[in-house]
């Protein structure tokens, strides 16, 4: 009979190498880390408040206004009489504050207001009428207009009066204005009309008035 020798004990298993922990650096404290991480912030702030201060002081001028006036008309035969002329603005906005001549005691700025369609509105005296920068702002028959108050002498076809238009921005502006009848104003500042057929005997032309 045979012993078996005695189980011989087995050495444990070496362990798995553990992952040595790795130092955590401590957090920076330094001025230019604190820049570069709150950069974004800073960019976002820095733009906002160029656009308000852009918005409060308007540190860029509107362009120099300039205007030009065109084709000055004065009706007449009545006391006051009304005047017209087109503003060419080729400048920025501007404002028409006053108007003389030497022809009149007063010349009133007149606005034409709650006109429609089938409503001509009526005409009321204003301090002052908008002059948009380029574009035309036109004083004419049926829209705004000058009013020229107490003449001085009675106005006939032909003559020239002097008309000063006083601006906000681009000050004073003189021009001979043509004293005409308010139906030959009407021809040359408004779109070619049609007369009406059979009452002069002329056909249908544009630009003219049946009975002129």
């Amino acid at each position: 009979m045979t012993t078996e020798p005695p189980p011989t004990a087995t050495e444990p298993a070496d362990p798995a190498p553990q992952p040595t922990a790795r130092a955590v650096p401590p957090p920076r404290t330094d001025i230019y880390f604190r820049i570069r991480r709150f950069a974004p912030v800073l960019v976002v702030l820095f733009c906002a408040g160029i656009l308000v201060v852009m918005a409060v002081v308007r540190p860029f001028a509107s362009p120099p206004s300039a205007p030009e006036l065109q084709s000055p008309l004065v009706g007449s035969g009545l006391d006051p009489a009304a005047a017209y002329v087109v503003i060419h603005n080729t400048g920025g906005n501007d404002t028409l504050v006053g108007a003389s001549t030497p022809a009149a005691g007063s010349v009133e700025l007149q606005q034409r207001e709650g006109q429609t369609d089938t409503d001509p509105g009526v005409l009321v005296t204003v301090d002052q009428i908008a002059v948009p920068g380029y574009e035309d702002t036109r004083l004419q028959p049926g829209a705004d207009q000058l009013l020229l108050v107490g003449l001085v002498r009675p106005l006939s076809p032909g003559d020239t009066i002097q008309l000063t238009l006083q601006f906000d921005r681009a000050g004073s502006v003189t021009v001979d204005a043509e004293v005409a009848t308010y139906l030959d104003i009407a021809d040359r500042l408004l779109p070619p009309r049609l007369v009406i057929p059979g009452q002069d005997g002329n056909p249908t032309q544009p630009g003219q008035v049946g009975g002129q």
